[in-house]
């Protein structure tokens, strides 16, 4: 009879258990990461993948942005991975010819984050409708480059990033960006610049790229409070109107830096961008 209880007890429990009962796992290989999965795992789920800047790391990227509490809340499977350490002993991504493989090592990044996803998709369905990037500096640089090379991107929050001047990399297909860039930046120049003797675009050519895949028009401009160490409504918001179902956003934090200072609910706002949009 006691038997009999423990089973039905244990039936009970299994049905009532929330879908998130299955624990985080590791993919990667040689470069491993771990899989954050949310609180309710939907079949299939969207994904983010957290690109850090050069000479960080995802655990560093994460403690800037603190991404993943939100992520967790919002039904979102959260990757930070890591990139390649070169003979400084300093992490890349190979993201383009200007930013940031300075020592031209044999890294192909694209190939390797996309055997990131289709390990995660063979444990837990991800949606290849939703399938976000939040990339910050060298981060940035590696997300549009893997949209502009595989089609499978729905929406990049890029910070202080940008694009080589030459246009090999447009996405063929409309991707969703929220471009936030400071003016202050002296590391990625808000007006373009060159890096390993290779120019890299303006923010506001960055953001004219993906406005004309995405057939974008008629910025409505407003300001936001954004950055909390600069007093006042320091960011203007460019917003675009889009004809085929994106966004287009771009933040220009007046007097803002590389890194600048986030605010305490920045998760939830890039977040909150992120899940709007779809392929």
């Amino acid at each position: 009879m006691k038997s009999r209880i423990f089973t039905v007890i244990a039936l009970t429990l299994a049905l009532i258990s929330p879908a998130h009962a299955a624990h985080n796992f590791t993919v990667g290989g040689d470069r491993p990461v771990t899989v954050n999965l949310p609180d309710t795992l939907s079949n299939p789920a969207p994904l983010l993948i957290l690109l850090h800047s050069a000479s960080t790391s995802g655990a560093h990227q994460e403690n800037y942005m603190h991404l993943g509490p939100v992520a967790k809340k919002n039904g979102i499977i959260y990757i930070a991975p890591d990139g390649m350490t070169n003979p400084e002993g300093k992490r890349f991504w190979n993201a383009s010819k200007s930013c940031c493989n300075r020592y031209k090592e044999e890294v192909d990044d694209v190939a390797y984050i996309n055997s990131l996803i289709d390990e995660i998709n063979k444990k837990t369905p991800v949606d290849p409708k939703r399938i976000y990037f939040i990339g910050h500096s060298n981060g940035a640089f590696m997300s549009f480059t893997f949209a502009c090379k595989t089609d499978k991107v729905a929406a990049i929050v890029a910070i202080a990033g940008a694009m080589d001047a030459e246009p090999d990399c447009a996405p063929s297909t409309p991707v969703s960006l929220l471009n936030i860039h400071g003016t202050s930046d002296k590391t990625i120049k808000i007006d373009g610049g060159v890096m390993n003797n290779i120019a890299y675009t303006s923010a506001k050519s960055t953001v004219t790229r993906i406005a004309l895949v995405n057939k974008c028009s008629s910025p409505v401009i407003t300001k936001k409070d954004f950055e909390p160490t600069i007093k006042g409504p320091e960011t203007t918001v460019i917003n675009y109107s889009c004809e085929s179902h994106t966004h287009l956003q771009y933040w220009k934090i007046a007097n803002g830096s590389h890194s600048p200072k986030l605010p305490s609910d920045f998760a939830e706002q890039v977040i909150s961008f992120l899940l709007k949009q779809s392929k």
